[in-house]
């Protein structure tokens, strides 16, 4: 299992491209460098009304598929 953790700033007018399906996928940079693709549809629990906006936890298995994400307090 592999864990990134990266910080995530997205304003709500981005969030609305997103969750309208403008864009399939995310793109961040994990804290220790590694740029990772995660598909929007993992972050819509995590919207409210001035964006996305927190450190989270991506927890992928052996083959790269995600087994959890989380939004760190």
């Amino acid at each position: 299992m592999k864990l990134y953790r990266f910080s995530l700033h997205l304003s709500a007018d981005e969030c609305l491209s997103y969750y309208q399906g403008h864009y399939r996928n995310l793109i961040v940079t994990a804290h220790s460098g590694e740029r990772i693709q995660i598909a929007a549809r993992h972050f819509h629990r995590f919207i409210q009304k001035d964006g996305i906006h927190g450190v989270f936890t991506l927890s992928l298995d052996a083959d790269g598929k995600l087994i959890q994400l989380i939004k760190n307090s």
